[in-house]
């Protein structure tokens, strides 16, 4: 066999082994956070088992390559002992979980505890240690097998690099977007599994064909060749360790960075794998071809070094703009299943852009590294297993310290700064050490590093943190147009005021001080950029999920709750009597963010009945023993990597499990963001689980599910004496439920439509965890569920088995409690509000007087766009509230709006009633409300009465200067009325002069910008 041939197989079955190298990686860590957990003490033990097995296996496998007469053949071994263990691991790993969790329960170690997680430690050396050994051996192996001199040497290693990060690339692409969401997790393994086998067949075939003279020991090197001083050697082993470690910073800062942009989802996870790995098989592919030119390759490696720190420099600045750029890149695309792929790429290229650079001069380092550290063929094993081990336990440090020492500490922007300086330190390890450094060249290079680096991180200035915070990823699904500078950008967010603000070890958490629906200030928790709860506008879902099973439920005494958030729902549950209540909550730092909701949360945690848990959820749920009344699950959207885990049918039987006979279990759903196909999918996987189940509508696009192992106890009079309760009532009255019926009528379906919704069909299981891919997708698409409301029972006319239904047969409703529920429903987003406008309808008809329900019901009317129904309410209102300025000017402006398509220069327009109205809001104000002379500016503006528009719009002005101005109305806005009621009464060069500081107001405004060149363009006697 030709050389050329045996280098092409080697290759191609190289790119194989890194492909299933990365699937392998992909499918064990999902495999491992189904008992382990997604915490970031159990995803830290998992990698360091997984990165020193490679760097044992690189290191063992090295030095046996020396002494094997046909280290072909160990490597045929290697693949075959891959594959043949894989096909067993799904078994062996489902055997280790069962005893695992028997000896937690036999010695009743909390979850949490120390012993478990060294526990924990201990299973996944046993489940990973052997695979991963026999992986890190494959390159040094391969490099000897086809290595007859040290040059050679020194490219194969390039090569063979280039080869195994390419096909991991393949493979992170082929099992995160291919092979899990189609296949599930067991057939992947399998499939995986069969390649490798398929691998060590084929070495074995090549080992039979290649005849090869070993070279001996005794051998030297040709005088072409490179040799390296001792120090020189044990220098590029530092900077292979050393480089690792700061690889790994940077590769962690960057997910860390990136994930409040892109979002948390699977893909988004892979993509940034992909894009840092490519980087790397660039580097390695563009070093083969120039290794063995380079005349002094220990400098060289001083070059690798200070092209990833000074590459960093020179990028650090942008990244907190990072965000800024996402938004336009990301409304490139219109939103379809069809650009989803596109999406995707898009998102590659943004992260490869960031990475590219770094990752090219850290793909050059190690093949360099490893030449430089082989002194003979006799050792090349060893000398290559050894820069590999070295470096592979440095990236295992690099990753405990970043995720668990220094961004926690310090925050990620610095964890990067410190990667660049371990970075300057090698070059400067390498500048002092090299046998043949010139003194000057080792001051300049010193000199001119420090003083690059150095200037770079003075003048990076620190990246707001409302901007980070701002998950943009959301913002690209609006379709508002993209900002057109920073600085209007991050002006969108400065204004929150932020309240806290962590980058702990799982997550960067904040509490930021927003507005919510309805313009009311409240606390918003934000996680990775997304916003996870808040204490007005999630304030009934939060509520509710907590309330709903403790009122069904007979004697709820023992609760389960997942997911602390702002501490709400668990306060919820603890306005009951129970005994105690365990909440398991992933996020140290969320725990610390929940002290800024105690208004409205009650501070659960100080309650001497709550049990405080740091624990991934469904790892305490399988290591726990207790049963429990209730089960409360309001994990965050399933779209998010990890938690579409807390969606399957294993979880779900697993909370059966862990339900009393008589226990509920709630469950929060969404239906924004989503399509109809994603939530049948959930839903039935809930249906699939739980033989008795209802829904319930917590906001208009929230919803709750409740399950049960029997039928769900239906007692009014227990609810009843429930919600008269001190606590509960305090709890329920913030969300406008104070009685029986009103609750009732949250209930959207029993079991009958929800079967007919959800139909038959695919489950979310552990092993084809369907939630989350699909998720993400829908995420992006936003198109919104178009069959899921027409199932809601309330709207229906047949007979029902509702809790309200049943109510109603034996409980007659009174007006007032009607009213209550037209209220609720009608409010946005509390509710359906087509039910609500009906219900309010039918108590106007018998009560036209009832304020609260007519302005209610007015609201609804023009949400619904019955609008002639509308401004008959408003007039009502009017005569009922002759002296609310508020009330006067909705109606006397939605009249005029109504009124003025139906006028013209020919018919005319009396609009004496109109004026009369608008300026008796303005007297009942007593002249304090900014938008009350807005209105009636606008009145005179569009009735041609420039003069008293002008007149109209300088008072508002004057009046923002003194009150509070209203929020609805910026001052560019009103400058630019001002201006062109000024234009058109004949006074361009006032209106000039205004438009002018409108301009300066808001640059970003584009009517602004065009009426004020427009203007300009007359005052200057051209057209244009």
């Amino acid at each position: 066999m030709s050389n050329k041939t045996l280098q092409l197989t080697v290759a191609l079955l190289f790119i194989l082994s890194g492909i299933t190298g990365l699937i392998y990686q992909i499918v064990w860590f999902k495999y491992l956070s189904l008992f382990l957990g997604n915490t970031t003490h159990a995803q830290t033990v998992v990698l360091a088992t997984f990165m020193g097995g490679l760097a044992i296996g690189a290191w063992l496998w090295g030095r046996r390559a020396d002494v094997a007469k046909q280290p072909l053949l160990v490597y045929a071994c290697l693949e075959l002992g891959i594959g043949v263990y894989c096909l067993f691991y799904p078994a062996f790993i489902g055997f280790l979980r069962e005893a695992f969790i028997s000896l937690v329960h036999a010695t009743n170690l909390p979850s949490d505890s120390v012993t478990v997680l060294a526990m924990k430690f201990v299973l996944s050396l046993l489940t990973l240690l052997l695979p991963t050994v026999l992986m890190g051996g494959t390159l040094p192996v391969l490099v000897k097998a086809l290595s007859r001199s040290l040059e050679d040497a020194g490219k194969n290693v390039a090569v063979l690099y280039f080869l195994n990060s390419f096909g991991a690339v393949l493979g992170s692409a082929i099992g995160g977007f291919a092979f899990v969401p189609i296949l599930g997790l067991r057939a992947s393994m399998f499939m995986t599994a069969t390649v490798n086998l398929a691998i060590g067949l084929g070495a074995l075939f090549l080992n039979q064909r290649v005849s090869r003279t070993t070279a001996s020991g005794s051998e030297t090197a040709p005088e072409a060749e490179q040799v390296f001083a001792g120090r020189e050697m044990s220098v590029a082993l530092v900077v292979a360790g050393v480089s690792g470690m700061a690889a790994m910073l940077y590769e962690i800062g960057w997910v860390r960075l990136l994930i409040p942009i892109l979002g948390s989802s699977t893909y988004s996870f892979s993509l940034m794998l992909i894009a840092f790995i490519t980087g790397i098989a660039l580097g390695s592919w563009i070093v083969s071809h120039f290794i063995i030119r380079v005349k002094n390759l220990f400098a060289f490696l001083a070059v690798c070094q200070a092209g990833v720190a000074l590459a960093l420099c020179a990028t650090l600045p942008i990244y907190g703009r990072l965000p800024y750029y996402f938004v336009h890149l990301g409304k490139i695309l219109q939103r379809s299943e069809a650009t989803y792929p596109l999406f995707l790429t898009l998102e590659f290229v943004f992260c490869f852009a960031v990475m590219v650079v770094p990752t090219i001069f850290m793909g050059m380092t190690l093949p360099v590294a490893s030449r430089i550290a082989t002194r003979s063929l006799s050792v090349l094993g060893k000398a290559i297993g050894s820069v590999f081990s070295i470096n592979t336990w440095g990236t295992v440090l690099g990753s405990i310290l970043a995720g668990l020492v220094l961004i926690p500490a310090v925050g990620i922007k610095h964890t990067i700064e410190v990667g660049i300086g371990l970075n300057v330190l090698m070059v400067l390890l390498v500048l002092f050490f090299g046998t043949s450094m010139p003194p000057k060249v080792r001051l300049a290079g010193t000199f001119a590093l420090f003083a690059v680096t150095a200037l770079s991180l003075l003048i990076t200035p620190n990246w707001s943190r409302s901007v980070s915070l701002s998950g943009v990823f959301r913002l690209i699904n609006r379709n508002a147009p993209a900002p057109k500078s920073y600085s209007s950008f991050s002006g969108m967010f400065t204004r929150q005021k932020l309240l806290y603000y962590r980058e702990g070890r799982s997550a960067t958490v904040a509490v930021v001080e927003d507005r919510d629906p309805a313009g009311r200030p409240q606390q918003v928790l934000v996680v990775n950029g997304k916003a996870d709860a808040s204490s007005s506008g999630d304030l009934p879902t939060q509520t509710l999920v907590g309330q709903l099973p403790m009122l069904f439920h007979p004697k709820p005494d023992s609760v389960f709750v997942i997911g602390l958030g702002s501490g709400i729902t668990l306060g919820s549950v603890l306005a009951h009597d129970v005994k105690w209540v365990e909440c398991a909550e992933i996020s140290p730092e969320v725990v610390e963010a929940s002290k800024f909701f105690h208004a409205v949360s009650h501070r659960p945690l100080a309650d001497p009945r709550t049990r405080l848990h740091v624990d991934d959820a469904l790892a305490f749920l399988k290591l726990t023993p207790r049963r429990y009344h209730v089960i409360v699950s309001e994990p965050t959207n399933p779209w998010i990597a990890g938690i579409g885990n807390l969606y399957t049918t294993e979880f779900l039987q697993q909370c059966k499990q862990r339900l009393t006979a008589d226990g509920l279990m709630v469950q929060w759903f969404h239906l924004y963001e989503m399509d109809d196909e994603t939530a049948r999918l959930a839903f039935r996987t809930f249906r699939s689980v739980f033989p008795y189940m209802t829904v319930w509508q917590s906001l208009t696009t929230d919803f709750i599910v409740m399950g049960a192992k029997q039928p769900i106890a239906f007692d009014p009079a227990a609810i009843k004496a429930k919600l008269e309760a001190e606590r509960v009532q305090a709890s329920l009255s913030r969300i406008q439920i104070t009685d029986v019926p009103t609750l009732l009528s949250l209930q959207i379906m029993t079991e009958e439509a929800l079967d007919q919704y959800v139909g038959p069909g695919a489950l979310n299981t552990e092993d084809r965890p369907l939630l989350e891919y699909r998720a993400p997708r829908a995420f992006f698409v936003n198109r919104g569920n178009l069959a899921f409301f027409t199932y809601d029972e309330r709207m229906s006319f047949r007979n029902n088995e509702l809790f309200l239904t049943q109510y109603l047969a034996q409980t007659p409703v009174t007006a007032e409690e009607w009213s209550r529920i037209g209220v609720l429903h009608a409010t946005f987003p509390r509710g359906n509000i087509t039910y609500g406008y009906s219900l309010l309808a039918a108590h106007h008809a018998a009560h036209a007087d009832s304020v609260a329900a007519l302005e209610k019901l007015a609201a609804a009317a023009e949400f619904l766009g019955r609008q002639e129904e509308c401004l008959r309410y408003r007039q009502r209102l009017a005569k009922l509230k002759p002296n609310d300025a508020a009330t006067l000017e909705r109606y006397a402006w939605q009249r005029f709006t109504y009124d003025m398509p139906r006028a013209s220069s020919t018919v005319g327009y009396d609009g004496s009633e109109i004026e009369a109205l608008l300026k008796r809001s303005i007297a009942c104000a007593a002249d304090t409300v900014d938008r009350l002379r807005v209105r009636l500016g606008d009145f005179y503006y569009k009735t041609l009465r420039f003069a008293e528009a002008e007149e109209n719009y300088r008072k508002a002005l004057s009046i923002r200067e003194i009150h509070t101005p209203d929020p609805g109305a910026s001052q560019d806005d009103l400058l630019l009325r001002l201006s062109r009621a000024l234009y058109h009464a004949g006074q361009a060069d006032q209106a000039l002069t205004y438009a002018a500081q409108a301009w300066l107001e808001n640059p970003e405004n584009e009517q602004v910008r065009t009426f004020f060149l427009y203007l300009r363009s007359i005052n200057n006697g051209t057209n244009h």
